[in-house]
């Protein structure tokens, strides 16, 4: 860590909230995972936070820009959401709504690791995998279909920005003979918002800690689609399963424990209209993290390939049930 003084708006904002106080020294540390916030761990003699500035730029190399006010978005999201499950969402420590900075609990890396690189080094976890479904689905479950949270959480403009634009449309462009299959899984998410969503539901936004699982970075949250949080986590599972094919019934497994964690704590959408949307977008999802606006950072040309490939056997089966989606998944890595 750097012994110094933090950016300009982020020192300000700490001493607002009461963090430090204005010569205070402390420690800080520039957290470089993600692309749509610069973010900061910041240590005093007596305390510990994470605090963070959404970028309306994102660091990729496509041009990518979203709202920056989506971290009051994520402030409201955490806020609500650690009154329904308060063990598994971080407290907001501070949040100037009209310089987009956002602070909140710092989580002690020796008690809690990041899923993503559990994920990443084959440590596979079906207990890991039900908690987070089933934090999953309370939350859909809490948010379904109440007005008060639909007026508080209308956020489209960045779900647009940030998932629909760079993960589907730009994406399609690649693929014009899948022009109809895009078209009708954008016009399913846009027409069926009934809940809110987390909408980066990630390994790598997921603290996995000895007795539960925390959900971070929520600067998407919005009122949306159901599936899209359960299809952007799994998807996730999908990529890990192609990059350690060595272990892939692993990650099959871990899929089928998150999914039907999740389907048993909010049994709206388990039915035959939202599987089949759920498992059309996953094919979705597996081109935009090849051929996207956010390419998977550790994939080889031989992991692009399959990737593609089993999108394609997904979307051209047409007979989109979980049964089938397992078996075309199974059979695409172990060829």
């Amino acid at each position: 860590m750097k012994i110094n003084k933090l950016p300009k708006e982020i020192h300000s904002a700490s001493i607002k909230f009461g963090l430090i106080d204005e010569n205070e020294k402390c420690q800080f540390n520039k957290i470089t995972d993600g692309v749509s916030s610069d973010i900061w761990h910041v240590k005093t003699s007596s305390s510990e936070y994470c605090i963070k500035r959404a970028l309306k730029k994102l660091a990729v190399k496509e041009d990518w820009f979203a709202p920056i006010d989506r971290s009051n978005f994520e402030a409201n999201y955490f806020t609500h959401c650690k009154k329904i499950i308060p063990e598994s969402f971080p407290k907001i420590l501070g949040h100037d709504h009209k310089n987009f900075i956002l602070a909140m609990e710092w989580y002690n890396n020796k008690e809690f690791v990041v899923w993503k690189k559990n994920l990443l080094n084959k440590s596979i976890s079906l207990k890991d995998a039900k908690r987070v479904g089933k934090i999953l689905g309370k939350i859909h479950k809490y948010y379904f279909q109440k007005k008060r949270f639909k007026k508080m959480f209308i956020n489209d403009k960045t779900f647009y920005s940030i998932r629909i634009e760079p993960y589907l449309i730009f994406t399609s462009k690649f693929y014009p003979e899948l022009s109809s299959c895009y078209k009708s899984s954008i016009n399913f998410l846009k027409k069926n918002q009934t809940t809110v969503i987390h909408g980066d539901f990630s390994p790598k936004n997921i603290l996995i800690g000895k007795s539960y699982p925390i959900i971070l970075d929520a600067e998407t949250a919005c009122w949306g689609n159901p599936i899209f949080d359960l299809a952007f986590l799994n998807n996730h599972l999908i990529l890990k399963s192609i990059l350690n094919k060595d272990v892939y019934k692993g990650y099959i497994s871990l899929s089928k424990s998150f999914i039907k964690s999740y389907l048993a704590t909010f049994p709206t959408i388990n039915n035959d209209n939202y599987i089949r949307e759920f498992v059309k977008l996953q094919a979705l999802l597996l081109l935009a993290r090849v051929d996207g606006k956010s390419p998977v950072e550790y994939f080889l040309k031989n992991h692009k390939v399959m990737t593609r490939t089993l999108a394609k056997k997904i979307i051209f089966e047409e007979t989109y049930n979980l049964n089938n989606f397992y078996t075309i998944w199974e059979n695409v890595i172990r060829s």
